[in-house]
């Protein structure tokens, strides 16, 4: 961009990893999430609501079966399902279908109204930050007290008196407009659900403008038809086991797997390394690199100081008092000013460098 003379970004966004409870996903382990496989069973926008909605944007995150299956049923199926669901039931059952004009106001209307009207703009300023699990969350502020709105009004209640038909009509027309609003603000992110709102609340002539959401009583005499559960509840118990055999079904064999290696050499270059046990008796951060330790190892007779990058894995006093395995004729070498005479050998399980440790006496062969 500089040799062109263009400008060069003032952000550049990553995302974070997901991880699962083992450590990296790894094709070689076989324990990799198969997203393609999650979207056929619970289609596509469950997924993108789970992990837009579950992890901070940038940051790592734990992936599990559980969680991901929590999330929707408690979000998708009980929140917003359950909310449109109940909504088209109760305008089709007391309004034949129509939503009604609004004809009276009380506080628990204005207390909606303000949430809904005010949810977009929030929403904004969440996305200026890339925040899009924080932008799910102000929605659902919104989809919530619907929920609850339900449960003050209680228009089963209002039903069976004729005089409380114009509070009842009222709570039927703030329901449709809530979700009306819900229905785009989740567009960006679950343009799909989105569609199938709308069509159940009889907006399927109305394009989705964003503007539409900071106004409320855009609605009347829309036809409503309450279709198919959008999100349906599920069974976690059985998910679990589901999603576990058809995850299992896709891991290579463990029986004889071979490993990825370095080119083959000859025995004769292999006795050329000569492997030492060694005894940590003192270790030490460097004082100019944060990612090295330097360590005073005992090998039978002789004492020497080696440098390893182990910092970030191990604090020095965990070090002390370990017996390790030291390539001892390695050719001296100076690390940010300090000598290392060897090298401590580590495994790398993907997280975390192990010790390669052993019993015997310091000091003797290895090999």
């Amino acid at each position: 961009l500089m040799s062109l003379d263009l400008p060069l970004p003032k952000q550049v966004l990553g995302h974070g990893w997901l991880l699962l409870e083992g450590g990296k996903m790894s094709k070689s382990k076989g324990n990799v999430v198969d997203p393609v496989k999650l979207i056929e069973r619970y289609g596509i926008d469950a997924l993108k609501y789970f992990l837009l909605r579950e992890y901070t944007f940038g940051q790592d995150g734990i992936f599990t079966n559980e969680v991901m299956l929590k999330r929707m049923n408690y979000d998708l199926a009980n929140d917003l399902g359950n909310l449109v669901s109940r909504t088209a039931s109760m305008i089709e059952k007391y309004n034949g279908g129509v939503v009604p004009a609004a004809k009276t106001e009380d506080e628990i209307d204005q207390d909606l109204k303000a949430v809904a009207t005010g949810a977009a703009a929030k929403v904004e300023a969440q996305m200026d930050k890339f925040a899009f699990n924080m932008a799910l969350e102000e929605i659902w502020v919104l989809v919530r007290r619907a929920n609850k709105y339900i449960d003050e009004k209680m228009p089963w209640v209002l039903a069976k008196d004729e005089t409380k038909k114009d509070e009842l009509d009222t709570c039927m027309h703030n329901l449709a407009e809530a979700i009306r609003i819900i229905s785009v603000l989740i567009y960006p992110f679950m343009h799909t659900t989105s569609d199938k709102i709308r069509k159940q609340m009889g907006l399927w002539y109305a394009d989705v403008v964003w503007e539409d959401a900071f106004t409320f009583d855009m609605m009347q005499g829309e036809q409503v038809k309450k279709g198919e559960a959008i999100f349906p509840r599920l069974d976690i118990e059985k998910e679990l086991v589901a999603l576990e055999e058809m995850q299992n079904a896709g891991k290579p064999v463990e029986e004889n797997i071979p490993l990825e290696l370095k080119a083959p050499i000859e025995f004769d270059d292999f006795d050329k390394i000569d492997l030492r046990v060694g005894l940590i008796e003192k270790a030490e951060k460097h004082p100019k690199a944060d990612k090295l330790l330097i360590f005073q190892v005992k090998m039978g007779t002789e004492r020497r100081q080696i440098v390893s990058g182990v910092a970030e894995h191990y604090k020095p006093e965990e070090m002390v008092g370990k017996k390790v395995i030291v390539v001892a004729n390695l050719k001296p070498r100076k690390l940010r000013g300090e000598e290392s005479k060897g090298m401590i050998l580590f495994a790398d399980n993907g997280e975390k460098l192990e010790i390669v440790t052993t019993e015997a006496p310091d000091g003797e062969i290895v090999g």
